[in-house]
This record gives C-alpha cells, sequence and structure tokens, in this order.
C-alpha cells in the first residue's frame, strides 16, 4: 500500500467532520473500536456527558470490517455503526422519541446518510443500503453506575472505497 492509503475509520472521520460543521462544533463525537469498547465507554459512570455525547461510533473489528479489495485501489466495505445519545432513566419509550431520537440522534443520522455520499473517495453506488435499528432502551441502568442512553444502530453496506 502507498502512504498516501487512508484507512476506512480515517475517511469516515472526514465525514464526521463535515457533519460536525453542519450540526455544532465538535458535535458528534467520533470514536471507533470493537464493540466492547463501546460498551466500556458508555458504562463508565462519569460526569462528563456534555462532552461524550452525542456518540457516533464505528465498530471496527475483525469480526465486523472485511474489505474486499476489488483491485490495488479499490475495496468495498460494510460497516456497523451506533449513534448514543443520553436520556433520563424514568423516561418512557415515548418520551425517549420525543426528547432524544427524534430531535438529536435522527438529524445526525439524516446528515451522515447525506454526507457520507458526498466523500470523494467513498462511493455510495446503486447497491448502497443503511438499515436502521432505533434502541430507545439500548443502555438503562437502573442501579445508577453508568449512562443512560438511546441509540441508532445503522450498518453501512456495500459502500466502495477510492485509494487517493
Amino acid at each position: 500500500m502507498n502512504t498516501d492509503f487512508k484507512d476506512f475509520p480515517s475517511l469516515f472521520g472526514e465525514v464526521i467532520a463535515l457533519i460536525q460543521n453542519e450540526y455544532r462544533p465538535n458535535l458528534p463525537i467520533y470514536e471507533y473500536g470493537t464493540y466492547f469498547e463501546l460498551m466500556q465507554k458508555c458504562t463508565q459512570k462519569d460526569r462528563n456527558q456534555q462532552v461524550k455525547y452525542p456518540l457516533i461510533w464505528l465498530v471496527w473489528d475483525q469480526n465486523e470490517n472485511n474489505m474486499a479489495w476489488i483491485d490495488p485501489y479499490i475495496y468495498s466495505i460494510s460497516a456497523r455503526i451506533y449513534l448514543c445519545a443520553p436520556v433520563k432513566l424514568d423516561d418512557s419509550t415515548q418520551q425517549r422519541y420525543k426528547n432524544t431520537i427524534r430531535p438529536v440522534l435522527y438529524p445526525i443520522f439524516d446528515l451522515l446518510a447525506e454526507l457520507i455520499q458526498h466523500h470523494p473517495n467513498i462511493c455510495c453506488g446503486d447497491d448502497f443500503k443503511y438499515p436502521v435499528k432505533d434502541h430507545p432502551f439500548w443502555l438503562n441502568n437502573e442501579a445508577g453506575n453508568f449512562d443512560n442512553l438511546s441509540a441508532i444502530e445503522c450498518q453501512l453496506q456495500n459502500l466502495t472505497i477510492y485509494k487517493d
């Protein structure tokens, strides 16, 4: 590989930077790693929810992300992401949709779905799909020892990535 090669987490980070320009400076927070690392981050109880969320997490591990090389300069990939935001423990499903999922998570997701299609190194062809699952009670912790979150899970399927 040439030194000008950008890995997918870096390219995805460039898309997130575009979202931050449209949404709010430095928000949403972007990180990547294994699903286990995501759970570790979200189950750390602290008082930093305003600097931790909303969070876009790219699940990046050997079981999730397989690059299928088409030629030395092009590969296809599917990637799973989570968009997470804090909720009140006692909120019902309806309240979580009203207060968090619709006004916070879906505007970010809509920007992601639009802006990923305009990145010069990412091609979202006719077979590009992004099935979504809402998780109003993704992390719900009655004991209060970690963050209470709602999440959107999305599988970005059939992306074609071009090297610089």
